[in-house]
C-alpha cells in the first residue's frame, strides 16, 4: 500500500483568527534593513514601541530565513501605511538593504514563499479576495522595492495553484 504524500507543514496557523472586518487589502513592506537574523520580530517590536506605539505596526512579520511571526493582532488597526491602516493587513519582510546598506530588492525565495502563504491564508480566513499592494503605492518610498500587485504570489507555493487575482487581471 502506498502512502499518500504528506501535506506541507503550515508555516503559521491563522485559522480561527479574528480579522478586522474593514480590512480589504494587504500591504507588503520591507524593514529597510539588511536581511540578517538580528532584525527579528522582537527587534522591530522594540523599535516601534520606542516610537511610543503600543505594539509593532505590522500584523505579520517574515524573518530573514522565511519564518513567520505574529505582530500586531489581526483584529486591530495596524500602524504601517498612513491612510490605509484601517483597511489593510500589514506584512513586513526583513530586508530592503544590500550588503553596502543601499536600497535593493532583497526578498529571498523563502521569504517569497512565506508571503505567498500568508496571502493565501489571509484570503481564506477573511473570506475576502484581499488585494495585494506595495507600501510605495501609498507613499513616496522604495518599500518594498517591487510592485507587489504584479507578482503572482501563488507561484511560490508548493501546490502551484495560480493566484486568482492574477488570473482575473490576465483575462481583462
Amino acid at each position: 500500500m502506498s502512502k499518500s504524500p504528506k501535506k506541507p507543514k503550515k508555516l503559521i496557523d491563522l485559522s480561527g483568527s479574528a480579522i478586522k472586518e474593514s480590512f480589504d487589502k494587504i500591504v507588503i513592506h520591507h524593514t529597510a534593513t539588511k536581511r540578517q537574523k538580528k532584525y527579528d520580530v522582537e527587534w522591530c517590536r522594540s523599535l516601534h514601541k520606542g516610537k511610543g506605539w503600543y505594539d509593532i505596526g505590522y500584523h505579520l512579520y517574515v524573518e530573514y530565513d522565511g519564518k513567520i511571526k505574529l505582530g500586531r493582532d489581526l483584529h486591530k488597526t495596524g500602524a504601517h501605511c498612513f491612510g490605509q491602516n484601517q483597511y489593510a493587513v500589514g506584512i513586513a519582510f526583513v530586508g530592503g538593504l544590500d550588503s553596502d546598506g543601499e536600497a535593493a530588492v532583497t526578498i529571498s525565495p523563502a521569504q517569497q514563499k512565506a508571503v505567498a502563504y500568508l496571502i493565501k491564508e489571509l484570503r481564506q480566513v477573511s473570506g475576502k479576495e484581499l488585494s495585494v499592494h506595495s507600501h510605495n503605492e501609498f507613499r513616496n518610498t522604495f518599500c518594498p522595492g517591487f510592485d507587489a500587485s504584479e507578482v503572482d504570489w501563488y507561484e511560490f507555493l508548493d501546490d502551484r495553484a495560480p493566484d486568482p487575482k492574477q488570473a482575473s487581471k490576465a483575462s481583462k
